[in-house]
């Protein structure tokens, strides 16, 4: 490959020698300058695709505006999702003492048919006072970054980042 380079080079170069003169020198030199120049040109649209192709078209909110509107829908949506989590755990509480004073009741009924349908109703109410709460607090969650999106998209003019995402609520799941 080397010798290949080698030889092409010397090769251009014998046929280039006998023609040169001044003019054609001056031409050389403007063509290998337009020839650097068109270069770093390309150089800099090959670097400005990459960052685009690599990066979501997202506009940033660069402005004071944009970003005063995008904090306020971020505390608006962080104190709508404190305020859902808040009704799940009272509402959950509440559901868990329930519980337990319909075992407890169950539990001290003498005949064993009447104990073990207190005790199946109790479970059973509790798994459906449960997954109400559950659903209740998925869709207020929902409902919020919702909200926050619509809310940066029109308001703000601003499209949420990947970062800015509902969570999978399989990580908020909690056995009880």
């Amino acid at each position: 490959m080397t010798k290949y380079i080698v030889f092409s080079f010397a090769f251009f170069a014998l046929l280039i020698m006998p023609a040169q003169t001044k003019a054609a020198t001056l031409d050389i030199q403007t063509l290998t300058n337009q020839l650097q120049t068109l270069s770093a040109q390309f150089d800099s649209l090959k670097m400005r695709g990459d960052k685009a192709s690599s990066t979501p078209k997202v506009k940033n909110a660069s402005s004071t505006a944009d970003r005063t509107c995008m904090a306020t829908a971020v505390s608006v949506r962080e104190a709508s999702i404190a305020t859902a989590w808040t009704t799940f755990s009272d509402k959950m509480a509440t559901g868990l003492s329930n519980r337990r004073n319909s075992l407890v009741a169950g539990w001290n009924i003498a005949d064993a048919n009447e104990r073990n349908q207190a005790l199946t109703t109790a479970w059973k109410t509790w798994k459906t006072d449960k997954k109400s709460v559950s659903e209740q607090l998925k869709n207020s969650r929902k409902a919020a970054w919702d909200t926050f999106k619509n809310t940066a998209k029109t308001s703000c003019k601003v499209e949420t980042p990947k970062q800015e995402g509902l969570e999978k609520t399989s990580a908020d799941s909690i056995a009880l």
